[in-house]
């Protein structure tokens, strides 16, 4: 039987791939914002919000972008796995 110390290192890390997600998808944006869509972010002034999607991103052709997003995608792909294996609810995740 698993304790709830084990449950509670599988939340924990579900958190952190879940913060390791957004900081690799906010470094998508920056690579994004300085080089393939820096004419499009441009028009956008300071104090500007925009939310970002990662399928605005599939068709870049910077290598560093793809390499990014596939790593993205993995971590998603493992999150979802690990938080359906053990039944963790959105309720646990709040830290």
């Amino acid at each position: 039987m698993k304790t709830m110390l084990y449950r509670n290192s599988v939340i924990e890390s579900l958190q952190l791939l879940e913060n390791v997600r957004n900081q690799v998808f906010t470094q998508i944006v920056n690579i994004a914002a300085n080089g393939e869509m820096k004419e499009v972010l441009d028009v956008f002034e300071e104090g500007d919000y925009y939310t970002f999607d990662i399928d605005q991103f599939e068709d870049s052709t910077d290598v560093n972008i793809q390499k990014l997003l596939h790593l993205c995608k993995n971590i998603e792909g493992i999150y979802d796995s690990l938080l359906n294996v053990n039944a963790v609810g959105d309720e646990e995740l709040i830290p």
